[in-house]
């Protein structure tokens, strides 16, 4: 710990000789080094890369490419949601006129088809029950009388 105090306190005092007392060796030494100063002095230029990629890039620059996202993914997911909707309206209304309500009209259809010969024994009228009773007997009798 002692040695980093050390260090520390070397450094404070090398600050001081070169930034305060003795400003002619400190330009002195930025010439020598000049890239390395400079890169230092800019500190290591993060603030002009941020401006250049956050700053203009996105805010100035970027509002074009803002916008094709906007246009192709966020629109693009909204519309085919909406054509999803549209299709799947298209299948569920064809699915319910042809397949639901074909099988019942096809049922329905069915029941008027066979009860038609039902439908022409069933009158309503006495006189022809009558007359049906009496075929049906004679038709029988017929038939043991016969045998």
């Amino acid at each position: 710990m002692a040695l980093s105090v050390a260090l520390a306190g070397t450094g404070v005092a090398l600050a001081y000789h070169f930034f305060l007392k003795n400003r002619e060796a400190a330009d002195r030494i930025a010439a020598s080094f000049g890239g390395v100063h400079r890169t230092l002095a800019n500190k290591y230029y993060v603030d002009e890369v941020y401006n250049a990629v956050f700053v203009r890039g996105l805010t100035m620059d970027g509002g074009e490419a803002l916008a094709r996202f906007d246009q192709r993914v966020v629109d693009g997911g909204v519309n085919g949601a909406a054509w999803m909707t549209r299709l799947t309206s298209t299948v569920s209304i064809w699915w319910d006129t042809w397949i639901i309500d074909g099988a019942v009209r096809l049922g329905s259809f069915a029941v008027k088809m066979f009860s038609y010969p039902v439908r022409l024994l069933q009158t309503g009228l006495v006189q022809s029950y009558a007359l049906l009773i009496l075929v049906g007997m004679v038709i029988f009798l017929s038939y043991y009388l016969l045998q």
